[in-house]
């Protein structure tokens, strides 16, 4: 995982081989410095093949072809289209309203970026309609919006083991709790634990990408048949 703390991009370290590196207890864990309370949060438990239908139906309602003009409406249709889904099957998730809400905007957002993007492209490259879907790049606006709601708790807490003191802080990101920033020995490390984070994290961006990607396909196409 890569997230950007301070302005610097930092790669952090799974959770076990940090703990492995400094002989440190299994206890040794993000629930341990700020445990969640799972009572009423939903689940993906079971829900694999609503989820799996979600995705499908999303998809499905892309349009063949985009214009610019309609892209900004696209994602809004899209949008409201995820949102009655995913209401229609939450039945089987149990979210509750503020995390189907969180789940909506987090989609809006990222479609949005996807639009502002293809808008760019297509300015840039008017005269070559299909170098817009060669430069479109997904991962990377993904990861300016994952960086953009990064977060450090401003709370330190600390461990001490085997005479060694660990300062502590929690790392969130759109998806909740997502890692530690330590201390020790005048050394920074980032840590990943996901053990906290929403369930729905990997979901979330294979459907954000797969959307984007056909909107991406969907302009590509309306502007090459306007061409020809």
């Amino acid at each position: 995982m890569q997230l950007t703390i301070d302005g610097q991009p930092r790669t952090f370290i799974p959770l076990v081989a940090f703990r492995e590196q400094g002989g440190l207890p299994e206890e040794f864990t993000l629930a341990y410095f700020e445990p969640k309370d799972w009572q009423g949060l939903g689940t993906l438990d079971g829900s694999g093949k609503a989820l799996a239908a979600l995705r499908q139906r999303m998809l499905e309602a892309v349009p063949a072809t985009v214009t610019l003009a309609e892209l900004m409406l696209q994602v809004q249709t899209l949008t409201d289209r995820f949102h009655t889904e995913l209401t229609a099957i939450n039945s089987q998730i149990g979210l509750r309203e503020v995390e189907v809400e969180f789940a909506v905007a987090g989609l809006a957002d990222v479609l949005q970026s996807v639009a502002y993007q293809l808008v760019q492209l297509s300015h840039t490259y008017h005269h070559d309609p299909s170098q817009v879907q060669t430069h479109f790049d997904f991962s990377g606006l993904y990861q300016n919006w994952l960086d953009a709601s990064v977060r450090v708790s401003a709370t330190t807490r600390i461990y001490s083991h085997q005479n060694v003191t660990y300062q502590v802080q929690v790392i969130y990101n759109p998806y909740g709790r997502v890692g530690l920033k330590v201390e020790v020995a005048g050394e920074v490390y980032y840590v990943t634990d996901l053990a906290l984070a929403c369930p729905a994290l990997y979901y979330m961006q294979d459907l954000c990408g797969a959307l984007a990607q056909a909107v991406c396909t969907a302009l590509t196409h309306s502007i090459l048949n306007i061409e020809r």
